[in-house]
């Protein structure tokens, strides 16, 4: 999903497609295809359908002998499901039914909010011109392929749109930083006891982002956060080590001391070796720092 900032009154064409927040912000997340959701909408018709002949056996063993009695009812039941299943779910599940899950689709409005009980009514009042006006769904799959956000017409009517469900967020594992080939003696001579956690945690922040700075801000980022750590550890470090190199090597025993599981929060089987180049002059260090999730 990429997010894009909308400068001006309106969105340009390319963008109307997208989802525009209310603040103007263009997130580009992939509509639902008319495949996926015609493989969605069958899945919940074969539900429905087997919901009525339920129903239907039941009313025919509760109103023995009345025939009136059991069409009156199946009629009833027949609007509640064919209605109230989509109402009922798409409210409950935040614009999913079983069929949207199985298929990794979920309903929205067109700002990328998630659908309450008028949309889902209105969804469900144009689902019936969507499928019998003309028969065979005609309707719905003109109106699926020709609309840029592929709205069927209670889509249109609601104002929502169905897309693919973003990916969970997985957490990634906890990056474990060693010292550079070569380094691993003057790594042991850095002392990480008075290193804080707040301190940890902000320079493994700039670590992990270095990638993105450019290279002037990442130098002097770098020169000053190594000289605070200096001056915090009482540490001199050499002249052929680079700043950015003495922060991974302080960050390495400061993890080793520490344990990966106190150092990142992470447990230590989480952890993954990480293991930066060398520079090859003092300065700022212009090689990959780490794969990190950052980057």
């Amino acid at each position: 999903m990429s997010v894009v900032v909308v400068q001006g009154a309106g969105a340009p064409d390319q963008f109307r497609s997208g989802i525009v927040t209310p603040e103007a912000v263009v997130l580009d997340i992939e509509a639902a295809g008319y495949a996926s959701r015609i493989l969605a909408g069958l899945l919940d018709l074969v539900i429905q359908l087997a919901l009525l002949l339920m129903i239907g056996v039941l009313l025919a063993l509760a109103f023995l002998g009345d025939d009136s009695g059991v069409l009156t009812a199946f009629a009833i039941s027949t609007f509640l499901v064919l209605f109230g299943y989509p109402i009922g779910f798409e409210t409950w599940l935040r614009g999913r039914t079983p069929g949207k899950m199985a298929l990794g689709l979920r309903a929205v409005t067109i700002d990328g909010a998630p659908i309450r009980l008028r949309e889902a009514t209105l969804r469900a009042m144009g689902g019936v011109v969507d499928r019998l006006l003309p028969p065979g769904g005609v309707t719905g799959a003109l109106f699926v392929m020709l609309t840029p956000r592929h709205q069927r017409l209670g889509d249109l009517i609601a104002g929502t749109m169905v897309v693919r469900d973003p990916e969970k967020f997985v957490s990634t594992p906890a990056l474990w930083f060693s010292a550079p080939p070569g380094l691993e003696q003057y790594a042991e001579t850095i002392d990480p006891t008075s290193i804080t956690v707040d301190q940890y945690t902000v320079i493994r922040s700039f670590l992990t982002r270095g990638s993105s700075l450019s290279a002037p801000i990442r130098a002097t980022l770098a020169r000053d956060l190594a000289n605070r750590l200096a001056a915090r550890i009482r540490h001199q470090s050499p002249h052929f080590v680079a700043p950015e190199v003495f922060l991974i090597c302080a960050m390495a025993r400061y993890q080793r001391r520490n344990g990966p599981g106190r150092a990142t929060g992470a447990p230590a089987s989480m952890s993954r070796p990480v293991h930066p180049g060398m520079p090859t002059a003092p300065g700022a260090y212009q090689g990959p720092v780490t794969t990190g999730p950052w980057q």
